[in-house]
């Protein structure tokens, strides 16, 4: 499995777990958008930090 596996598999957990979990958002549609909200801001965060990390020497 891949790093970037991982950040995907456990963003899609994550989101789908706190849009269920989710208590102002009460439609099924809102939970949707609020999940893919939420899986967009993981990866796109993940992808930030590798980004400003990557120069760091090992």
């Amino acid at each position: 499995m891949t790093h970037f596996l991982a950040l995907v598999l456990f963003s899609l957990l994550v989101s789908i777990a706190f849009a269920t979990l989710s208590s102002e958002h009460r439609t099924t549609a809102e939970r949707i958008k609020y999940g893919a909200k939420v899986f967009g801001y993981f990866v796109g965060i993940g992808f930030l930090i590798a980004w400003v990390l990557y120069p760091l020497p090992l």
